[in-house]
């Protein structure tokens, strides 16, 4: 046995785990195993309780009941950093790593070894980055780095600080498929040294692609436990959300006036992407997908469509507004869904009060009864829908759903049909289950169908090609592929997004 088996050869063990938080029963008597050596995916749907139990293998988190096990060794983490010295890292989907910091500065700020120097910091970060296949900038402040980045950035640090169960909460949702190819990889190639990995996720491509086990809650409860050999994603789906309704038939859009025009227009975000000369129209009633990997330049387009940063250069005009800012396309009818929910949510805020804070900043009174808030919450699947529960008790998933309520729920005044004039969502369904993803995307469609301009970015190509009437692809900054969805072939756009020219576009009708 190498070393490194000897160091990592132990099971993560759950026995009759259950935790409550209030009325909600988040984990109900749940078994759960992480083999040392083994990927173990763990899903469900919103909800289920996916992220209260990786809190508590964590250390983040107590259980109410039940026992947990490491190496055969009773295990029960006072806290984070208990659960860190024990070799069990979590990396959330609210990612935790100081802003103002470099990737170095928070290995060091974080790292249980006390003498360890930048300069050995620095190495250890750069070795893991080229095992993983992918490259971050480890000098400039996190707070400036992509969210793709982020979550590589913190998924890094985790490995170089020595991990050896490894809990990843929703790691490759903002992760274009060169960078969640990379990642796994890497979570391979550490596998064979014996480290155990917790990989929360809701695509379940990426159970078959990269799990050894799969657990499946569902309510708090385990509905399935084994082998993930065989087991295909439809029938994990099954599993989690019982059988999917069929998508909501289409009605036929022609598209309408412009609602976005840029011309020439160029600009970079303090994350170091940018746009080089890019020139694109929306039109009302037509859905517009932005496709394009990690650092393409999708976020400097959604920040200066979202009047958040000002071009250098080039002609903006959105919903009839030449060079807006924030507040006028707010005014305007632009609903905006950013990648970062945080950027959108402030986590004090009551659902109700989050619901309203539209209607309250523009002084239209104190906002929605809670029974309305209650319906509007319910009908967008926010769980737990009470409108006195702060948003920042929410899961992730359904903190996004809440978002989008907001968003996509209200009567936006000003427009005749009451739909908004424009839609900017970046990865609108990233984080959430199949059903709501489902629902999110008939959502986006019933807004365009109401006259809106819909434009979406996403890094998952499935996203853009179930929604989108056309797809434009960024590279470098540049508009490098305009295709009608009839055309955005799997083999296309993905050569497209990787800088490349494809060879035989016609050969992959999927």
């Amino acid at each position: 046995m190498t070393k490194a088996h000897a160091r990592t050869d132990r099971a993560l063990v759950a026995r009759s785990v259950s935790r409550r938080f209030g009325a909600v029963q988040a984990l109900d008597d749940v078994d759960f195993e992480v083999r040392a050596g083994a990927v173990h995916a763990l899903v469900g749907e919103n909800g289920a309780g996916k992220s209260t139990l990786a809190k508590i293998l964590a250390g983040v988190d107590r259980p109410d009941a039940g026992t947990l096990t490491l190496g055969g060794e009773p295990y029960a983490p006072r806290d984070r950093a208990d659960g860190r010295i024990r070799g069990v890292d979590l990396v959330p989907q609210q990612l935790s790593l100081v802003g103002e910091l470099t990737l170095v500065e928070n290995l060091l700020l974080a790292g249980r070894r006390r003498l360890l120097r930048r300069r050995a910091a620095r190495a250890s970060l750069v070795a893991t980055l080229e095992r993983a296949g992918v490259s971050v900038d480890l000098d400039v402040p996190t707070a400036r780095l992509s969210q793709a980045h982020r979550q590589l950035g913190e998924i890094v640090v985790a490995l170089a600080e020595g991990a050896t169960t490894l809990i990843l909460d929703e790691p490759t949702a903002s992760l274009g498929p060169v960078e969640v190819g990379g990642l796994f990889d890497h979570l391979r190639a550490l596998c064979d040294l014996g480290t155990a990995v917790v990989l929360i996720t809701h695509r379940l491509d990426e159970v078959r692609a990269v799990a050894d086990d799969v657990t499946v809650l569902s309510h708090g409860r385990r509905v399935h436990a084994g082998p993930a050999r065989g087991l295909e994603p439809a029938a994990i789906a099954t599993l989690m959300v019982g059988e999917l309704p069929a998508p909501a038939t289409r009605a036929p859009r022609a598209p309408g006036e412009i609602v976005v025009d840029l011309r020439g227009v160029s600009a970079a975000t303090d994350a170091g992407t940018r746009l080089d000369d890019v020139t694109l129209s929306v039109r009302a009633g037509e859905i517009v997908g932005v496709a394009g990997v990690a650092g393409s330049g999708q976020d400097a387009l959604l920040e200066v469509l979202a009047g958040l940063r000002a071009p250098a250069s080039g002609i903006v005009r959105v919903a009839d507004v030449a060079d807006p800012d924030a507040a006028q396309l707010l005014a305007a009818g632009v609903a905006w869904i950013p990648e970062e929910r945080s950027d959108a949510l402030v986590p004090t805020l009551s659902l109700g009060q989050t619901l309203d804070v539209y209607d309250v900043a523009r002084g239209a009174g104190r906002g929605a009864s809670a029974g309305d808030a209650a319906e509007r919450l319910r009908a967008f699947d926010v769980r737990p829908a009470v409108p006195s529960l702060a948003a920042g008790g929410l899961s992730g998933g359904n903190q996004q759903k809440l978002l989008l309520a907001r968003e996509l729920g209200r009567s936006w005044p000003g427009t005749p049909s009451g739909a908004p004039r424009l839609v900017l969502a970046y990865g609108p369904s990233q984080g959430l289950d199949l059903r709501a993803a489902q629902a999110v995307r008939e959502r986006l469609v019933a807004a365009a169908e109401a006259g809106a301009a819909v434009l979406v970015a996403s890094h998952d190509l499935e996203e853009i090609r179930d929604v989108a009437d056309r797809v434009v692809v960024l590279y470098s900054g540049r508009v490098v592929a305009d295709l009608p969805a009839s055309e955005a072939t799997t083999a296309r756009v993905g050569a497209a997004m990787a800088g490349l020219t494809d060879p035989h576009p016609a050969e992959d009708t999927a």
